[in-house]
């Protein structure tokens, strides 16, 4: 029995880095994308058929990482009522001590010389003592991984709700390092920012970021002086933020000037937010440091002149600049150009962005800047539902590993460990060697931790290291013409994409000490219709996880790798002794046929679309 080894704990793979290392036909890539057949419809509403394969579609592209309880929450709803339950907003909440156990008060008291909160209770709002650089509570990796492992099982529970993946969508345009420079706090920070932007206004969600602390120092603006004023946040906030790179925007250089000149004095007070109760960060203008002459701007903002201004007053020049970007038809534009490649496909045409990205930013600008209402629109179009797009994405890692974890229900599946000496597995459920379980693993608060830190890594270890953008751009599969989203796939990350899946559908998600977590086949077995005939099986599962049928050559796979000599009644037989005796040797015999069935399943290259 071969026993899956821990997560490797390494950097994020350079993808572009490595794609073009590939030597991979780049004519090839060119003219497979000219020729994807031409979309007419528009933004006009969908009539067509809202049936299981339009559900699929909507869900691939609105949940991260699609599972049979999404389509069970769209059962007999039409398509307007779909749109209002996956525009339902979420709540955040905040992470809790589920570290407990990987360290404990007294070690954590040893640590810090500061008493750690109980297990389940927030952590965020609590100062943090000062210590020597090295052992700084707010950097400390038992809470950073904590937020993380948060953060995943947020995401993991989704309810059939847009809002975590809109989440992922802000979080790939505007990245930040953002446990870097104030660790826990500065990162839960973020990402409420991000959070709860995705459902405000664009133009105050803007303003709100230039503010925020990781981004005050990830773009540099805090250190930002009068005298050199710093101009990274004044290009990228129009460049990837707002307005857009030419040619569709037309910014110019003392346009980056002028809105350096009018950023110049913006910081935040540090040590009041990490050393201080709460975890609402102070910021402040400086208006000593604030550059108090008029700023005059191009044609593209209509030669606008923001008026300098002495002491506090300075800081309203942050207000004009917004304001001033967001009088332009691009500011919309451009957003919309971005959600469309997100949820629809990477690559544009001119009639896409005269017949659906402009509606949409006219739609944007009508209801106060709201990315909701135009996306509203563009998933009940016409366009959305056109089947060219059904399944034309390849799956990122964080929706390639969740659509499997979450299918299975990993995270509530059965603790198992194999013995060398004994040469047998054992399951927790057995109770036949209970000593073999940590009690880290079976408390299901202490198992989020290390549960979803195993997630994080895995994903990692794909090319997508959450809250480690590769850089300000975001992830490269999201905007980098013309490869897009065939970044996602090399030969490394194939690799690690097929040990995660073979980690799914064999022995499970490594938690640690010897000990995976796997799912509970009876359970997961229930889910279908039909599972003790395995032609009707697989059927349902092409159904299910697939978005295209099954080559012959494979269903002959796949039915060989369950059946090899024996005939389809062995199935059957199998499923019905399990399911009327519930025994370890039924489970035995029969886990090892439906765990070939799976990997192999998940062989197929299809699993990676949606």
């Amino acid at each position: 029995m071969f026993q899956k080894q821990a997560p490797k704990q390494e950097p994020p793979i350079d993808l572009v880095e490595q794609f073009y290392k590939e030597n991979v036909d780049m004519k090839a890539i060119l003219n497979s994308r000219r020729a994807r057949k031409e979309v007419t419809a528009g933004l006009e509403p969908y009539t067509g058929e809202f049936g299981k394969a339009q559900k699929k579609h909507l869900l691939n592209r609105t949940m991260v990482g699609m599972a049979k309880r999404h389509m069970d929450d769209l059962d007999g709803l039409s398509l307007d009522q779909a749109i209002e339950l996956i525009f339902t907003p979420e709540e955040l909440g905040e992470p809790v001590n589920n570290y407990f156990m990987e360290m404990d008060a007294a070690a954590y008291k040893e640590r810090y010389e500061s008493d750690d909160v109980a297990p389940g209770e927030p952590f965020i709002d609590r100062p943090y003592k000062r210590l020597r650089p090295t052992f700084e509570e707010q950097f400390g990796s038992e809470r950073r991984d904590a937020i993380k492992s948060w953060t995943l099982q947020n995401i993991y529970l989704q309810q059939t709700s847009i809002h975590w993946k809109l989440f992922i969508f802000f979080h790939n345009l505007f990245p930040t390092k953002s446990f870097d420079l104030g660790g826990h706090k500065f990162g839960y920070n973020y990402i409420k920012l991000i959070f709860n932007g995705v459902f405000d206004s664009f133009d105050k969600f803007i303003h709100d970021l230039t503010l925020d602390p990781s981004m005050l120092n990830y773009l540099n603006l805090r250190l930002s002086r009068k005298e050199t004023p710093d101009e990274n946040y004044a290009r990228e906030v129009q460049e990837l933020f707002t307005v857009g790179k030419r040619p569709f925007s037309k910014f110019t250089e003392e346009d980056v000037r002028g809105i350096a000149r009018a950023l110049v004095g913006w910081t935040f007070n540090y040590d009041k937010i990490i050393y201080d109760e709460g975890h609402e960060p102070e910021i402040i203008f400086q208006d000593w440091n604030h550059d108090s002459g008029n700023k005059q701007f191009s044609s593209f903002y209509n030669n606008k002149v923001i008026q300098g201004k002495e002491g506090d007053a300075g800081a309203e020049e942050l207000q004009e600049v917004i304001d001033m970007i967001f009088e332009t038809e691009e500011s919309c534009i451009h957003p919309c150009r971005r959600l469309y490649q997100f949820f629809v496909h990477p690559v544009l045409t001119d009639d896409i962005e005269e017949h659906i990205i402009k509606p949409m930013a006219v739609i944007m600008r009508n209801n106060n800047f709201s990315i909701i209402e135009p996306l509203r629109v563009l998933l009940k179009s016409a366009h959305f539902f056109d089947d060219s797009f059904y399944n034309s994405l390849i799956k990122s890692p964080l929706e390639f590993t969740f659509s499997m974890h979450k299918e299975f229900d990993l995270f509530n599946g059965e603790l198992r460990t194999w013995i060398q000496e004994d040469q047998k597995e054992y399951y927790y459920s057995d109770g036949e060697r209970p000593d073999l379980f940590p009690e880290n693993f079976i408390n299901q608060l202490s198992r989020s931790f290390y549960f979803f830190k195993s997630d994080y890594w895995t994903i990692n270890s794909q090319g997508m290291g959450l809250f480690e953008p590769p850089s300000v751009s975001g992830w490269p599969a999201y905007y980098q013409e013309p490869v897009y989203d065939l970044f996602w796939v090399n030969s490394v990350t194939i690799k690690q994409r097929k040990q995660t899946s073979e980690g799914a559908t064999r022995w499970g998600v490594w938690l640690g000490s010897g000990v995976h977590i796997k799912y509970n086949i009876k359970d997961y077995l229930d889910t279908y219709i039909t599972p003790n005939i395995l032609d009707a099986l697989i059927d349902e599962m092409e159904d299910r996880l697939l978005g295209a049928p099954i080559p012959a050559q494979a269903r002959v796979r796949l039915r060989n790798s369950v059946l090899g000599d024996k005939n389809p009644d062995y199935w059957t037989q199998l499923v019905d002794n399990y399911f009327n005796n519930p025994t370890k040797d039924h489970r035995d015999q029969l886990s090892w046929r439906f765990e070939q069935l799976m990997f192999q399943f998940h062989e197929l290259a299809e699993i990676h679309l949606f």
